[in-house]
Parts: structure tokens; C-alpha cells; sequence
């Protein structure tokens, strides 16, 4: 019997992936533009009286603190909204690949399993590295600090799973056989946030040029070596990816994914601001909750359970 042609390459993939290389590229040659910019406007606030304003004050601790590697991923976005419309022209979307928007009862149900079992879970990993010794409680814990990581939670959960359980696995699956789609959806969404410098690395403040940029992206490069790190943080960030591409295919819509992308990072906000990090054993476990092998574990367990708990759709395959 013959084997069946190879199928051919799908044009979405192929520009999809011409466009994550283009970010990263504009990214780099942006960030240090971006960072003289960010410095004259600290110097003007710092000279007149709109620095002494509420919003003026607020601007200038932000521009204070603010590394260079923030300037960074802030050129990187940049590039991410410019260089959508080329990599979305001439690609059309089917509408059968994108999820339900309708609105019922179960979406709220949804959202509270998905939430639930991804914050519950990963605190409750956390309090264990607590007990552990891996973390202590802060001096002044901030138990009742939660309006940054809801808001957080919130926008992350609700943004990036439009974009990529949305957006994107609705372009691949229009392109391409499911198992594929699926494989790709998942390997994108782990490397745009593995696509990041190394925790505690910065670029001086006297030692940024024009290049700088480039710096940060051979920092990023030089993670892909490591291996013990790639294994404890790139093969979490997939789980996670599987998890939310596996719960968008199940129910047919977004409020599951949601609540469980909305809970992982509610948990490792919440817990980032109670305690700080004193010793890890990697690849088992790292210096937050989303990089270890431990984490891993979690991730897979966290997605396992949803699946087993979540409804599965009238129209899904």
C-alpha cells in the first residue's frame, strides 16, 4: 500500500511563524529607542510641575524602576500590534473553528472549576515548597493584597486566551488536520512566553545602546542551552498550553480556559507577594511556581481533573 503524500505546508504556519520572528527582530531594534524616550520623560517630569501631579508621580516611579528589559518586552508588544495586520492579510478565518460565544449557564460553572482547581492546586504546591523550606513568608506578607493578582488573572486570562485558544487554534485548525493544529498551538504558546531573559539579568543603565536589544535576545537564546531549565519551565509552559488548547476543544468555548489560565496566574501572584524564594532544586523546582518539574506535575494533574470535570461539548469531535 502506498504511503499517503505528506500534506503541504500550511500558509497560516508558515506566516504565523515569520511573524514571531519579526516581533522578536522589532522588539530588539525598538527597546533602546523605547528606553531613551522613557528617559527623557523622567528628566522632563523631574524639571516641571507635572511630575508633582498624581498621574505625573505614578509615571515617574514607574519610569524609576523600570530595567531595561522592561523597555524590552514593551517593544516587543509594540511589534506584536504592528506586525498583526501583514501577518493577518490574505488569511481568511472559518468560522466553524472558532469557539461558541453564546452565553448560558454552564459558562460561570465553567469558569469556577477552571479557576478553582488551577489556584487551589498550585497554593496548595506552594504551601507544601513552603513547608519544604524552598520559600519563606515576607517580613509583612500581603495577605490582603488582591487586586493586582485578580486583575492580573483577569486580563491574562481573558486576553491571551482570545488570541491564542481563539484566534490562533481556530487559524491553525482551518489550515491544517487537528492533531498538528493542536501540536503548534501548543508549541506557540509555550515559546512566546519562554521568549524571555533570564530572572535577575539586566543591561546597565550606562551600558544601553542602540543594540542592546539584540543583547536581551542572545540572553533569551542562551536559555535554549540550558537544559535543565528548559526542561523545568518550557515543558511546563506546554502543559499549560495543552491543558487550555485541550478544555477549549472539550467544551466548545473560552469560560473554562479562562478560569484556568485566570487561576494559574492568580496563584503565582498571590504567592510571589507572600513569600520569597530561598533555595530550588532544579529541574524539580524552581524560583517560582511555574518552573520545576514539580510544577510540571501540577499542571498535568490541574488539566486532568478539568478534563474529567468539564462538559463536553454537543459539537465537539
Amino acid at each position: 500500500m502506498q504511503a499517503p503524500m505528506p500534506a503541504a505546508p500550511s500558509p497560516a504556519l508558515a506566516r504565523l511563524l515569520l511573524y514571531l520572528l519579526a516581533v522578536m527582530l522589532g522588539g530588539a531594534l525598538l527597546a533602546a529607542p523605547f528606553y531613551h524616550l522613557g528617559q527623557a520623560a523622567r528628566d522632563w517630569l523631574e524639571a516641571t510641575s507635572a511630575g508633582d501631579t498624581g498621574p505625573g508621580r505614578w509615571l515617574l516611579s514607574e519610569i524609576r524602576r523600570a530595567h531595561f528589559t522592561r523597555y524590552f518586552n514593551r517593544a516587543v508588544l509594540v511589534s506584536a500590534i504592528l506586525f498583526i495586520w501583514p501577518c493577518l492579510r490574505g488569511l481568511r478565518m472559518d468560522r466553524r473553528y472558532l469557539p461558541s460565544w453564546r452565553l448560558s449557564w454552564a459558562a460561570p460553572r465553567q469558569f469556577l472549576i477552571g479557576f478553582s482547581l488551577a489556584a487551589g492546586l498550585l497554593l496548595l504546591m506552594g504551601f507544601v515548597f513552603l513547608k519544604a523550606g524552598a520559600y519563606q513568608l515576607r517580613p509583612v506578607p500581603g495577605w490582603g493584597r488582591l487586586a493586582e493578582p485578580i486583575t492580573a488573572a483577569l486580563g491574562a486570562g481573558v486576553v491571551e486566551e482570545f488570541f491564542f485558544r481563539a484566534w490562533l487554534l481556530g487559524l491553525l485548525l482551518g489550515s491544517m488536520t487537528r492533531r498538528p493544529a493542536i501540536v503548534w498551538a501548543v508549541f506557540i504558546f509555550a515559546i512566546v512566553h519562554f521568549l524571555k531573559p533570564p530572572d535577575g539579568w539586566q543591561i546597565a543603565d550606562s551600558q544601553v545602546t542602540w543594540h542592546s536589544g539584540f543583547s536581551v535576545l542572545a540572553q533569551i537564546a542562551r536559555g535554549f542551552g540550558d537544559m535543565d531549565f528548559l526542561l523545568a519551565e518550557f515543558a511546563t509552559l506546554a502543559a499549560v498550553g495543552w491543558a487550555l488548547t485541550q478544555a477549549r476543544l472539550k467544551t466548545g468555548g473560552l469560560w473554562a480556559g479562562i478560569g484556568l489560565h485566570a487561576g494559574w496566574v492568580f496563584g503565582l501572584k498571590w504567592f510571589s507577594g507572600l513569600t520569597l524564594h530561598i533555595k530550588g532544586w532544579l529541574p524539580w523546582i524552581g524560583p517560582n511556581l511555574k518552573v520545576g518539574l514539580v510544577p510540571l506535575a501540577m499542571v498535568l494533574l490541574t488539566g486532568w481533573l478539568a478534563l474529567r470535570l468539564l462538559p463536553q461539548a454537543e459539537d465537539s469531535e
